[in-house]
């Protein structure tokens, strides 16, 4: 478990009443330790549902074997035949030729750095999935996607605030801990906690 998570789980059930409803003690975020691997999944899942993006990763393992930059280096090829657009197969090329971008991207145990949007140099990668990447694999406590339509949706059922007037004052209570906000509502939504 992350350092931060107990302590901001006790933070927001003290601080945000709704945060209850949706809060499951017996799930917590992941990391994924595989940096190909996961900006690999966030591209797979741009404008995509949760469950079509799975699809799409299982089938591409199918193609790939292994979903790291190495196979895929050595593989470009195979790019090809995965089960993508053209623009996210670009991106795809464009990762591999841009991983030392990646690479030097440094593990911060405060998890409370700023994302990473240097990566957005890399064609198909945009604001939304170095959020994702924040989360899912750098673990930054404070990570708050307003433009993911899970998150919003799931947030306009538990908050009952359908024009979104009153995000901003929720996310004040939520202080350094929107990231664990963030997760249960997706986790919420999708009736299972999500991992990339």
């Amino acid at each position: 478990m992350l350092p931060y998570w107990k302590t901001g789980c006790q933070y927001l059930l003290k601080n945000d009443l709704h945060f209850k409803k949706y809060y499951n003690k017996n799930h917590f975020l992941k990391l994924n330790k595989n940096k190909f691997d996961i900006l690999f999944k966030s591209i797979c899942s741009q404008q995509i549902s949760v469950s079509a993006a799975m699809a799409i990763y299982q089938q591409s393992k199918k193609i790939m074997g292994t979903i790291s930059y190495s196979t895929f280096k050595n593989h470009i090829s195979f790019i090809e035949d995965l089960p993508l657009s053209n623009n996210k197969k670009k991106s795809i090329i464009s990762l591999i030729s841009n991983y030392d971008l990646v690479q030097s991207i440094k593990f911060d145990d405060t998890f409370q750095s700023s994302p990473p949007y240097e990566l957005t140099k890399i064609f198909g990668i945009g604001p939304w999935t170095v959020q994702m990447f924040s989360i899912f694999h750098l673990g930054i406590s404070n990570i708050l996607p307003i433009g993911d339509l899970g998150f919003i949706n799931a947030y306009k059922k538990y908050y009952k605030d359908e024009s979104l007037k009153k995000l901003n004052n929720n996310s004040n209570k939520w202080s350094k801990y929107s990231t664990i906000v963030t997760w249960y509502l997706w986790s919420s939504y999708d009736s299972e906690p999500l991992y990339l």
